[in-house]
């Protein structure tokens, strides 16, 4: 071949273990020999992970779950968690039902209608109303200084300049009322204990990581870290999030955060790994589609993701798969992107699998095989396993307890954890080389010393600058609780006769100025292409925000969405997408791809 490993690339999975995600880099890595690794955790929480460890030295959540008991006050903002995350959401509601809450978002979610105060803010602008909630708690002079003076630097120069912003000009960006923000900006910082959760509504935008980053500012500058009933909380999409990005599928970490372009921590890897780890910078998700369509990519190894669908302006990823020599997909089901792979190697599921996940919460759990893989399938980690030796790279066969060991060597907050100590409940990492885990992160110190402020100015997303004047409306993703994401998965169970298609969530002003009424078909068109969708008419969005969800492969809604991205981190801005409606002449019936199982 004339072509070096760096035309070879691989995507991972936060539906796999964290041992199948730990193999799929080490064998990118270590076997084909190139940085070129990535993952659907880094693409969508990448904001997080990269604004959190700016800000605290570590991008987890820093308390759990159980601390809503401990909480007076909870701020959630760019979530919706009693359709996308409804374990912790009903949690979440239940709080909410009581106690104070602040809940920003676009949407009028479930948990809003229950919220102490929404501000429902324009999408793209969570660095306005968070610079407004910042200003109101140091003009209100409710800074927690003696939190601010131990244990935190760069507070002087953020005072500065928040303390100059207009409150009049960042209403207007935003969209809600000043008196309103700085009603929640007390409550906020006067409970004695706060928390903070926040989802993709937060990452998936221009500004993501700034966002992030302010929303750390927000619990230092009120001292609302390191113990019980407070923090800052990312709410984590798929199961295996968290452990994915822990595992090092991502091109500029390896496994447990560690600089992968650092020549020291090279050759600790390569050490390591026994073999020449690569030192050159490797290829991001959106990378890879911009290398295949150029020619500088050759072939794609993809475990257990549905790019074509997922993944936002459609037309440019099947074009990236296309251009591709060769194409192989890890998967249980003929998705949308398996059906351009050259090679389908057929997975288990992760009944039909041992091997750990970690939740949102840095809780390391057990999944314990219950039946035996389908005739003719493997596990992701067996799968990885056989193709390292065949290409020549001794890897022992997969067994989640040897692959743990492994791990606990190398991540440096694995050390102390052995499958058979992990028992029904898991343990949250940091684990000490004793087995003692960690429920409170930051409780003394940060990991990077101290806790950095940092303070950004709102920029509108390049996509609206560009197009707004042709495209006035704003399109915003969402989730509904019955379907998840694609819905690869729950499209072949019955939820398919509860939700049968993705609709378009519409202002009454909006639909009466186009003459749109309840059912009808919408023609949305961006500068990407159109898509035809059913309306629902609603207050759940303001008028100029349009919102809906892209469970059903057959309405290709990523076909209009962009592919702006995080300044930072390359998330793919989803959440901002500058649009027109018009009403359909055509009708348009949808019919689900997927047959309901039976039973």
């Amino acid at each position: 071949n004339n072509f070096g490993p760096d035309h070879i690339a691989g995507i991972s999975s936060a539906r796999c273990t964290n041992e199948d995600n730990y193999l799929m880099q080490k064998f990118i890595r270590a076997v084909i020999g190139t940085n070129n690794i990535d993952s659907c955790a880094r693409v969508c929480h990448s904001p997080t992970a990269l604004g959190m460890q700016r800000t605290f030295g570590t991008g987890a959540a820093t308390n759990s779950i159980i601390d809503l008991e401990f909480t007076d006050c909870i701020m959630v903002i760019g979530a919706n968690p009693t359709d996308a995350h409804p374990v912790t959401g009903a949690k979440l509601k239940q709080f909410a039902m009581k106690g104070t809450s602040i809940v920003i978002d676009p949407r009028k979610t479930e948990l809003a209608k229950y919220a102490t105060y929404h501000l429902q803010l324009r999408p793209g602008t969570n660095v306005a109303i968070l610079n407004m909630m910042l200003y109101y708690i140091m003009k209100e002079r409710l800074e927690d200084k003696q939190f601010i003076e131990a244990r935190t630097e760069g507070y002087a120069d953020i005072r500065a300049h928040v303390m100059k912003m207009d409150m009049d000009e960042l209403q207007k960006i935003c969209g809600v009322d000043k008196e309103l923000v700085k009603s929640a900006a007390i409550a906020y910082a006067s409970a004695a204990n706060a928390m903070s959760f926040h989802g993709l509504g937060v990452t998936e935008h221009s500004q993501g990581t700034y966002t992030v980053m302010l929303i750390a500012d927000l619990a230092m500058i009120t001292g609302n870290i390191g113990r019980r009933g407070v923090g800052v909380n990312p709410l984590r999409g798929q199961n295996n999030v968290q452990g994915a990005a822990d595992m090092g599928c991502q091109p500029h970490q390896g496994a447990g955060y560690q600089d992968a372009y650092d020549p020291e921590i090279n050759k600790l890897y390569s050490a390591f790994y026994n073999a020449k780890i690569p030192l050159g910078k490797g290829y991001k998700i959106p990378e890879m589609y911009d290398a295949s369509i150029r020619g500088n990519l050759k072939a794609l190894w993809l475990m257990g993701e549905d790019v074509v669908q997922t993944d936002p302006n459609t037309n440019k990823v099947v074009a990236a798969m296309e251009n591709l020599e060769l194409l192989v997909v890890q998967e249980l089901f003929l998705t949308e992107t398996a059906k351009y792979a050259t090679v389908i190697l057929p997975g288990a599921s992760f009944l039909e699998k041992s091997g750990t996940f970690t939740n949102g919460e840095r809780r390391i759990q057990r999944v314990q095989k219950v039946v035996e893989p389908l005739e003719g399938t493997k596990t992701d980690g067996q799968i990885l396993v056989d193709i390292m030796n065949r290409m020549g790279y001794a890897q022992p066969a997969y067994d989640p307890k040897t692959m743990l060991e492994e791990i606990s060597r190398i991540v440096p907050f694995f050390a102390g954890v052995r499958w058979d100590e992990l028992g029904d409940n898991g343990k949250q990492w940091p684990v000490q080389p004793d087995g003692t885990d960690t429920e409170i992160l930051h409780t003394e110190t940060f990991k990077r010393g101290k806790g950095k402020f940092h303070y950004f100015d709102f920029r509108e997303s390049r996509e609206l600058e560009q197009n707004g004047q042709e495209f006035p409306y704003i399109v915003t993703t969402n989730r509904e609780l019955e379907h998840y994401n694609a819905g690869t998965m729950t499209r072949r169970t019955r939820n398919v006769q509860i939700l049968t298609e993705d609709v378009l969530l519409i202002n009454p002003e909006d639909a009466a100025r186009h003459f749109i009424e309840e059912g009808d078909m919408v023609c949305v068109t961006s500068q990407r292409g159109k898509v035809d969708i059913k309306a629902h008419i609603t207050d759940q969005v303001r008028p100029g925000v349009l919102s809906t969800t892209f469970h059903f492969p057959e309405m290709t809604l990523n076909v209009i969405t962009s592919d702006e991205r995080d300044s930072e981190a390359m998330c793919p801005e989803y959440k901002v997408v500058a649009a027109n409606i018009r009403k359909s002449k055509g009708k348009y019936k949808m019919t689900p791809a997927i047959s309901p199982v039976a039973g």
